[in-house]
């Protein structure tokens, strides 16, 4: 790095450091460098269908030691949101297995806010419709993430963003999106590593939601070659990254 110094990094989870249940190669590497550099790194990811708790043992089953305090996720930005909003209750759009995350927030029928998250198949007619009515009828949307699409052992899946969309062209109610690419996400990771933003260099697998995302709020943008890297999309793209590596096991050649 020869223009900015980089003294700190936020790292993707799917895509970047793993890929469905298979660790990407230099991964521990990786951080074992990070360590040793001593960088301090967290983890910021869209994930909505799982937990705090099952994210980390994931990482755990993957040789990839980590406390839930560097894993920052939009469930727990959705639980500071709804709290600051001084809401009561809520639709959970969120899997079964997620909810432990926003523990306390009481379910209702006619909620203060819809708070989605990603259904994959739960996604039907009758759910989506009954979250219209709800954002007709005056309720808050929160959209805990965008996301096009998502990879998973090497096979690209339709993510959330499109039902977002849908409810959003159905109700005329902009989403309050709590993930990847909102500043305030952002500016969460930023404080938990303690690093002024120039001096930090965020690493993922998506163009949009993750590098360019970052490097709109005066971040280094590292977009890596794996998960749902498109070569297509970047050729396409107006905005390049900072860097575009092979992946997350050529990053440490980039820091101090």
């Amino acid at each position: 790095m020869k223009d900015t110094e980089i003294r700190g990094v936020l790292l993707d989870l799917a895509g970047t450091l793993y890929s469905g249940s298979e660790r990407i190669s230099g991964a521990r590497h990786c951080l074992k460098e990070l360590n040793k550099r001593g960088i301090p790194y967290c983890f910021l990811t869209n994930t909505t269908t799982q937990s705090l708790a099952s994210i980390r043992a994931k990482l755990d089953s993957f040789g990839i030691e980590v406390g839930e305090e560097q894993i920052l996720t939009p469930l727990a930005a959705a639980r500071e949101q709804f709290a600051k909003d001084g809401f009561s209750t809520a639709n959970l759009m969120i899997r079964e297995e997620a909810k432990v995350d926003l523990a306390g927030i009481e379910e209702s029928e006619t909620p203060d806010v819809v708070i989605m998250g990603d259904l994959g198949e739960g996604f039907t007619y009758e759910v989506m419709n009954r979250a219209f009515r709800q954002l007709a009828n005056g309720a808050a949307f929160y959209a805990l993430a965008r996301n096009r699409s998502f990879e998973a052992d090497g096979e690209l899946f339709l993510d959330m963003g499109a039902y977002v969309e849908a409810l959003h062209y159905a109700s005329l109610r902009e989403p309050l999106c709590l993930g990847k690419p909102s500043e305030a996400f952002f500016a969460s990771a930023v404080d938990l590593i303690g690093v002024p933003r120039e001096n930090v260099l965020v690493v993922g697998d998506d163009l949009e939601s993750d590098v360019l995302g970052a490097m709109e709020q005066g971040m280094t943008g590292v977009l890596v070659r794996t998960g749902k890297f498109d070569e297509g999309a970047l050729q396409k793209s107006d905005r390049q990254p900072s860097f575009v590596i092979d992946s997350i096991r050529d990053l440490p050649a980039l820091l101090p």
